[in-house]
Order: C-alpha cells, then sequence, then structure tokens
C-alpha cells in the first residue's frame, strides 16, 4: 500500500492515509493526530503542513514540556519560544506557525549548528515557503529584528537568511525534514 501511495509509513506499525496528506487541511489533521497536545507546530513539522513532502524526522513544537519518549518513532522537539499570536493559525485543527514564523523558525534552528542538520535542504524549504506564500527576506528580517530577545542566534540567523535569499536555485528537492 506504500507503494501505491495509499499509506505512508511513520515507523514499522504505524502509518496515515496518503489522500489527506494531499492538502494543507489534511496534513493539520494529521499533524494534530500525530502530535503531543497542547503544543504549537512548528519548524520542520510546519514547514510538512505548507508545503508537503516527507514528514519530518522530527516532531518540532513550541512547548514549555519536555517529551522523553519518541511518538510513531520520531523525536519530539520542543522549543520554548514565546510567538506573537499573530503568528500562530489552525490548520486541520491543529495550532501551527505561519509560513514565515516557519521559514524563520528554520534558519534560527540552521544558525544553531547544535540542532541544525542538512542545510541546503533547509535553504530550499526557506525559499519554498518564501515562492508559495508570498513573502521575502525583508519581513523575515523585519520578525527576526522584532523578536530578537528571545532568539539567541539572531546574527547568525540573519545572516543566514541574507545568504538564502540571495540564492537563485530552483526548487525542485523535497522539503527540509528536520
Amino acid at each position: 500500500m506504500s507503494n501505491s501511495g495509499v499509506l505512508h509509513a511513520f515507523d514499522a506499525t504505524s502509518a496515515y492515509l496518503g489522500k489527506p496528506a494531499d492538502t494543507i487541511h489534511g496534513r493539520g489533521v494529521i499533524c494534530r493526530q500525530s502530535s503531543p497536545a497542547k503544543v504549537i507546530a512548528c519548524a520542520s513539522l510546519a514547514a510538512w503542513v505548507w508545503v508537503g513532502g516527507e514528514f519530518p524526522s522530527t516532531i518540532d513544537v513550541v512547548s514549555d514540556a519536555h517529551f522523553r519518549s519518541p511518538i510513531f518513532g520520531r523525536r519530539v522537539r520542543p522549543f520554548s519560544r514565546k510567538i506573537d499570536r499573530r503568528y500562530i493559525t489552525t490548520v486541520g485543527g491543529m495550532p501551527v506557525t505561519t509560513p514565515i514564523r516557519t521559514a524563520c523558525d528554520i534558519v534560527l534552528i540552521q544558525a544553531d549548528t547544535r540542532k541544525s542538520t542538512d542545510h541546503a535542504t533547509a535553504q530550499r524549504t526557506i525559499r519554498l515557503l518564501m515562492d508559495q506564500y508570498g513573502f521575502g527576506m525583508s519581513e523575515c528580517l523585519d520578525m527576526l529584528n522584532a523578536d530578537s530577545k528571545h532568539c539567541p542566534k539572531i546574527r547568525d540567523a540573519r545572516t543566514l537568511l541574507t545568504r538564502i535569499a540571495d540564492t537563485t536555485a530552483t526548487i525542485q528537492d523535497e522539503p527540509w525534514h528536520g
């Protein structure tokens, strides 16, 4: 069933239906069902809701809680960030950071070398979010600047964001999966 796209595996024992994953609303529902309660999807999980692709390797959430057990074989990576309510929306019943906030969160993770993974794929995902949702580097920089007291790696994030915005590479690969 996986080969035909009917199911997409979370792990060896769990899967989600492929058809709902074809829409933003459907991915929001899947996200709500595969995430801890009372969290906000951010970074790679929010990027998956907005642009699709393969379900992320980590479940990135905004939460003050600590999660020790994996969910569906994936580590839950909580971020204790203060996020202005205007950058949170609900998709399929799941609170999710907006596309612009999602891009900024990915930049912040990439700026923190202890948490970063695949820089090139993260950069493609940020460009994809910018292109699909009609925002650019200046809007991201404005958000980062306004939120700088909550972002320890703000200088590195600004530099990385400027570099990403200057890239002219086409977006053909899968989105970033954390």
